[in-house]
Order: C-alpha cells, then sequence, then structure tokens
C-alpha cells in the first residue's frame, strides 16, 4: 500500500468514527424513551467495532470494512434503527454438513440485485 493511500484511508477511516460518534450523540429514536438506550448502543458498538478492527493491515480488508461500516451508517439514517439488519436467505442455506456447497451457491443466489455486481465469484 502506498504512502498517500495509506494516509487517505487512515483519514477516511478516522471521518466514519467521528460521523459514527456524532450520530450516537445527535440520535432520536423513534420512541423518545428509546433514545438513550440506543445512543448508548450506538458508542458502544462503534467502540467495540473499530477496535476489533485496528489490526487489520490490507488496503483490501479495511476497505471492505470502510464500506460496511458506510453502509450501516446510511441504514441506521435511514431507517431510524441503530441496529443492524438482518439478510433474509432462502430456507436451509445456512445447513451445516453434507450439500455445504450448494448451500453457498443459495447464499450467493439471495443476494439482493444491487449488490450483485459487488460479488465475485
Amino acid at each position: 500500500m502506498s504512502v498517500h493511500a495509506n494516509v487517505q484511508l487512515r483519514h477516511r477511516v478516522k471521518a466514519l468514527y467521528r460521523d459514527f460518534i456524532r450520530l450516537g450523540r445527535a440520535w432520536q429514536a423513534v420512541d423518545a424513551k428509546n433514545t438513550a438506550d440506543e445512543r448508548q448502543y450506538i458508542a458502544e458498538e462503534t467502540r467495540r467495532l473499530f477496535r476489533e478492527n485496528a489490526h487489520l493491515k490490507t488496503e483490501q480488508e479495511i476497505e471492505e470494512r470502510v464500506l460496511e461500516a458506510e453502509a450501516r451508517l446510511e441504514m441506521a439514517r435511514h431507517y431510524k434503527n441503530p441496529y443492524p439488519r438482518m439478510t433474509n436467505v432462502p430456507p436451509f442455506t445456512m445447513a451445516a454438513g453434507k450439500g455445504r456447497q450448494g448451500s453457498e451457491q443459495r447464499r450467493q443466489h439471495s443476494l439482493p440485485t444491487h449488490l450483485k455486481s459487488y460479488h465475485k465469484p
């Protein structure tokens, strides 16, 4: 990773962290009685996830996490829900054991249309 790319990525990560902290401070829950709990969740989840990912070294790994965090930030703003959104997958997709390859194929086919162009086979 070049020094310039490293610096840019570092700035993006820091800006993203600040965005999450600001979101948490300004958060207004749909049900006002949940505002304090949701603000606390946002702050704790932000600190926890950024710490867990602090060990990442490659530009690709960091970029993937940044994109995930940006998506989660936008979903929280849009849906007014700070908690992760579940992804719907076909029944028996995550089954263990025999047929695991078929499960992986079903999981890949269950990606929303707007994300399929991002999937690398």
